[in-house]
């Protein structure tokens, strides 16, 4: 869990407690002024979030497993699979996109993009649907949506989050799920931008490998585009039909990667939301806090 004074996990251990951690990783949001302003701050907090995720996520299992796992096994992982997530969802939507409309000119590239772009959603949600019926990924949906309630309770000013939070939908306009959605979407029409320069200047329709070469430099731009029109949707969210229109696909989308969450779910939530607020937890006798 992240908020503005800091993030933290917690975890639930085989015996029943609950081990959490706070985190002190130097933000690179926080590094400069220019990471604040539109479309910047968005870029920042991609990065941010994936340093903080990787961290947490790595510290989850080794708590889980009751040791140091091997670094050199966890970074192995996450090169296969962003070497896989890059595959899936970017190289090959483009090669079957240029398959269907070869030779494409400057003019043709909204086409090519369009159709890659329909492929990407298409095989993002087969994806998410596919995992979704495995029992671990279930559990983690559950846990995705254990976050949503408890930031709702705390949004709407309860001091029981776990409590408060069984009441509340898993479902929140400004889940990282609506964010995928959002940058697919602007991805369709930045690099249809993009690339008819690119073949304006060429004379030439570079093929997909070559396009995801240079696609990927500039995916920081792309998110932090994604950003401004998912926090500029949220704001609006309560006054404007138009925003409400344009975040339903998104949270629609969540009925796959939320599900309701127990009580003891909540329960864990509700520890990192606390310490990632500020909140110490040394008065609560089950859980149990892990050295930084």
């Amino acid at each position: 869990m992240r908020s503005p004074a800091g993030s933290a996990a917690a975890v639930r251990m085989p015996d029943g407690r609950i081990l959490a951690r706070r985190f002190n990783i130097p933000l690179l949001s926080a590094s400069a002024a220019i990471w604040k302003k539109p479309v910047f701050r968005g870029a920042a907090s991609l990065i941010d979030s994936m340093r903080l995720g990787f961290t947490a996520l790595n510290w989850s299992a080794e708590a889980a497993e009751g040791k140091k796992s091997k670094r050199g096994s966890g970074w192995l992982t996450t090169l296969v699979a962003v070497v896989f997530a890059v595959a899936l969802f970017s190289w090959l939507p483009l090669r079957l996109s240029q398959w269907v409309f070869p030779g494409a000119d400057t003019a043709g590239q909204f086409v090519v993009h369009l159709a890659a772009g329909l492929l990407r959603m298409i095989f993002f949600v087969l994806y998410i649907a596919g995992i979704s019926l495995m029992p671990d990924v279930k559990r983690l949906f559950a846990y995705h949506g254990a976050e949503h309630q408890v930031i709702h309770a705390w949004e709407d000013g309860e001091n029981d989050l776990a409590a408060a939070g069984n009441d509340r939908n898993p479902v929140h306009p400004r889940c990282g799920t609506s964010f995928l959605l959002y940058a697919m979407i602007i991805t369709i029409l930045f690099y249809t931008i993009v690339d008819s320069l690119v073949v304006a200047f060429l004379k030439v329709s570079p093929g997909p490998l070559v396009r995801v070469l240079y696609h990927l430099p500039l995916v920081p731009l792309v998110m932090g585009l994604s950003y401004e029109v998912l926090k500029a949707a949220d704001r609006h969210l309560e006054s404007s039909a138009v925003a409400r229109f344009f975040s339903a696909p998104g949270l629609l989308l969540q009925k796959l990667t939320t599900r309701r969450a127990d009580r003891s779910m909540l329960e864990v939530a509700a520890v990192a939301a606390g310490l990632a607020l500020g909140n110490d937890q040394a008065g609560n006798p089950d859980v149990e806090m892990a050295e930084c």
